[in-house]
């Protein structure tokens, strides 16, 4: 008997067992690597600006784990993975403009410098974004090229529409208020939409470091694609574990294209160094 197309197995190396193993670590290490953040950011934000170099770079990632900035006002400065400084930014939400850089821009975000405001009012932060870029022109003969004028990379993020994640019930219904069964309604989703990316968090802020992976690719694609969040329980009860039962595979994120499941981050990452990812998702345009 035939296979249903969204059980089929990826048929490419199974990796599943340290996609699930990393996203327990991830899960595990998160609230202490985010006080060891706010530690360091919390030290920053003494009254009288710090110079930028007596700020501590923070890597944005270790050992496939996100870094959990703080989401709260600053003025941050963005090196690349070798370590050259690419731009100088203020936020009212330092967490979502560095995770926004992550995606839009991923070769040059490889460390962050933040320090965090007790007045988020305008003056205060642009005399404080001011500080730290007169002290770079001042050391560096120039500003980040990030920062540099007529460049919009990074910030036309900020002026970009975020895409809602996908909710598959009303708030207050459960799954045992559904008068189809789950898998008929995740069916109903990657049959509906071209692009479908089950992750963990959602589109702006993903909670582990393989569902940032996966939209990261997407993003690089161009693709358009809807996020449905498994940590959503007001609107996505139960999915969590109802979309590995689904697929038939153990981990999370999970991709689908034009109704069938594709992989997890670990394959999406081997078929974008190959090629398969941009055939398929050009194929599935037309």
């Amino acid at each position: 008997s035939s296979v249903p197309h969204h059980q089929r197995q990826p048929s490419r190396a199974l990796h599943s067992h340290r996609e699930a193993t990393s996203c327990r670590k991830i899960h595990m290490s998160f609230h202490s690597r985010q006080r060891a953040v706010l530690v360091r950011a919390a030290a920053a934000s003494t009254p009288g600006m710090l110079s930028i170099d007596a700020v501590e770079a923070v890597p944005v990632m270790e050992n496939g784990e996100l870094t959990a900035f703080p989401p709260a006002a600053g003025v941050y400065a963005v090196y690349s993975p070798e370590g050259e400084l690419q731009y100088i930014g203020i936020s009212r939400k330092v967490s979502s403009s560095i995770m926004g850089h992550m995606q839009d821009l991923p070769d040059l975000v490889g460390s962050v410098k933040v320090a965090l405001l007790a007045n988020d009012d305008k003056d205060t932060m642009m005399a404080s974004w001011k500080s730290w870029v007169q002290e770079t022109i001042s050391s560096a003969g120039k500003v980040p090229p990030g920062n540099a004028p007529g460049i919009k990379d990074w910030t036309q993020g900020g002026t970009r529409t975020v895409k809602p994640e996908l909710r598959m019930m009303k708030p207050g219904t459960g799954v045992g208020d559904l008068s189809c069964a789950i898998d008929d309604l995740i069916e109903q989703v990657v049959q509906s939409h071209r692009v479908v990316a089950f992750i963990k968090g959602t589109r702006t802020e993903p909670a582990c470091g393989f569902s940032f992976k996966v939209l990261s690719l997407l993003n690089s694609a161009k693709v358009d694609y809807e996020v449905v969040n498994v940590f959503d329980e007001v609107h996505n009860p139960g999915l969590r574990e109802a979309i590995k039962t689904y697929s038939t595979w153990p981990t999370i994120p999970q991709v689908y294209v034009d109704g069938e499941f594709v992989g997890g981050a670990d394959i999406m990452v081997e078929m974008s160094e190959n090629g398969e990812l941009a055939t398929l998702l050009d194929v599935s345009e037309k």
